[in-house]
């Protein structure tokens, strides 16, 4: 038996990766969210390492929205790993780490790892990639219905490009998809 948590990351750019924020989202909803402190000397080198579309194109303008969230990335790995273990050891099953983009995984567990974390954490979580099942029309169809929810969600909204509100759009996507194939399945096998 495992727990499915849905993982999103922002980082600088698509050649030299570094991680800025991630998202996770178990199925039933629970979720957490680390981004970078922008102010420290790390997030100032990160921000200019970044790709003009990072920078000006939506994702640094996204910061800010989700209060207590921003800290080091030893805190952000920090905060992830504790977390969850804590899913772990509340559901007494592994954990399988969705995502649609290996690099979002490497992220998170080099940043879990440079926290201290790595040799706990790797004992109960399994990487999984999804992207096959969520990048279908249906998914695609879910994912973009869940971000023209989030644009309600607080004062200011998330919205794609937002590493939380991506892994709800990957959690979204996934569900539809899995919904659709068991409807399928079952007009196939009545009764």
């Amino acid at each position: 038996m495992t727990m499915l948590v849905f993982l999103d990351t922002e980082f600088t750019d698509l050649l030299s990766p570094e991680l800025l924020s991630l998202g996770l989202v178990t199925l039933d909803g629970r979720e957490h969210y680390g981004e970078l402190d922008l102010s420290t000397e790390t997030g100032q080198a990160r921000v200019k390492a970044s790709s003009d579309f990072v920078r000006h194109g939506g994702v640094l303008a996204l910061w800010g929205r989700v209060p207590g969230a921003a800290g080091t990335q030893w805190e952000m790995g920090r905060r992830a790993g504790e977390w969850l273990l804590g899913l772990a050891a509340e559901s007494n099953t592994r954990i399988e780490v969705a995502f649609d983009y290996s690099v979002d995984y490497e992220l998170l567990a080099y940043a879990i790892r440079d926290a201290g974390l790595w040799d706990q954490v790797r004992e109960v979580v399994l990487a999984v990639n999804v992207n096959a099942i969520t990048g279908t029309i249906e998914g695609e169809l879910a994912a973009e219905a869940c971000f023209c929810e989030l644009r309600k969600r607080g004062g200011r909204g998330l919205q794609r490009h937002h590493a939380l509100a991506d892994a709800l759009a990957l959690r979204a996507a996934y569900m539809a998809v899995k919904a659709a194939a068991l409807a399928r399945a079952g007009a196939r096998h009545p009764g």
